[in-house]
């Protein structure tokens, strides 16, 4: 009880402390006058977000736009005067911070409780004021000037003149091709005489190498030659189908004698296929079961399934209840997942990543 009347007075005093301030200016809601001081309080909520009281000069005190604000002597970002940037010349382009020389960058956690020396621009190297641009809608992170490339604000050793973004992980220029990684852009080996994107993450080259890459399952490069690549369809971004050939995250499928024209995927998500099936059989992670059948084959719930003769737990045979009637069922209408018609009710449950059908007990 002592705790929550100390949190509601200190609240108090805090709302009482700002109740009585004044926004600045309708370009910002983090700017406020308070008794002849200037306060910097994210969203005007300093409670929860913190507050800062500012050194400005309260006579030309004006806010630029959100966060960054002037006066006569500094630049403000996050209510901190700024130590590299040129007052009389600093503006916001596109919302790109910029004076006369230089293009700005903040690279940490900005925070209204943090000391001003954790808040401060910093200058983007060989970046020019007048011509630099984002292209995040071709790629997040991604901009240039009149002469370079820039990556996570890092000036790009490419040919300027030929760089083209090919998809999301893969870009090149006139000489070789270049992978997207989550923290730079590196050249690999491959040459670009003829490059096709097939989406965004696989690509094609000179229609025989297959390249798969994804920059956060940390599994470098992957590459499949292909007999041929006359036909090819996707099922979805991670699985491709390319003549006779099942691939799925930049590998080949795991049953090589897997039927490509019929192949379809029946349950699996991120790349992780658990059923799937062709015209012959079906398959469980990507391995042959043949106790079950593909022509009455139904997936029930993720690794629940069942056949016209059997009901399926991954690939065991699961005894127990009328095959014919087992089903799923509506868990906002009762308190179980599974039953069947002779009055078998079982649970969906998992441990330690094995999956159970648990019955349920009668009281």
């Amino acid at each position: 009880m002592k705790n929550i009347l100390k949190t509601g007075i200190i609240s108090a005093l805090i709302g009482l402390l700002f109740s009585c301030k004044e926004q600045v200016s309708p370009l910002s809601e983090d700017y406020y006058k308070k008794s002849g001081a200037i306060y910097f309080i994210p969203g005007g909520n300093g409670f929860e977000r913190g507050s800062r009281k500012m050194v400005a000069d309260l006579a030309s005190f004006a806010v630029i736009k959100e966060v960054y604000a002037r006066d006569k002597d500094h630049v403000y970002f996050m209510g901190c005067p700024q130590e590299l940037v040129d007052v009389k010349t600093f503006q916001l382009k596109n919302n790109i911070p910029i004076d006369q020389e230089h293009v700005f960058k903040f690279e940490g956690f900005a925070s209204a409780t943090s000391a001003c020396n954790q808040n401060q621009l910093t200058i983007i190297e060989r970046a020019d004021p007048a011509t630099y641009t984002t292209l995040y809608h071709q790629l997040p992170a991604l901009a240039k000037d009149k002469a370079h490339y820039f990556y996570r604000y890092q000036p790009l050793n490419v040919d300027y003149a030929s760089f083209n973004v090919v998809n999301s992980n893969f870009v090149k220029d006139k000489n070789q091709l270049f992978v997207v990684t989550d923290k730079a852009i590196l050249p690999i080996h491959y040459k670009t005489e003829n490059v096709k994107a097939l989406n965004i993450a696989y690509l094609l080259l000179n229609d025989r190498i297959l390249l798969y890459y994804e920059p956060y399952q940390n599994i470098g490069i992957l590459e499949i030659e292909l007999p041929s690549s006359n036909n090819i369809k996707f099922l979805n971004d991670k699985t491709v189908i390319i003549d006779q050939l099942v691939i799925i995250s930049g590998k080949q499928f795991e049953y090589a004698a897997v039927d490509a024209e019929s192949f379809e995927l029946l349950e699996g998500a991120n790349g992780k296929v658990l059923w799937s099936r062709d015209k012959n059989h079906v398959y469980y992670e990507q391995q042959l079961f043949a106790e079950a059948d593909p022509k009455t084959f139904e997936v029930l719930k993720f690794a629940v399934a069942k056949d016209a003769n059997h009901i399926f737990i991954g690939n065991k045979i699961f005894n127990g209840p009328d095959v014919k009637s087992f089903r799923k069922v509506d868990k906002s209408r009762v308190n179980h997942d599974f039953e069947d018609d002779l009055g078998n009710k079982y649970w969906y449950q998992t441990n330690k990543g094995k999956v159970l059908l648990v019955p349920v007990t009668k009281k």
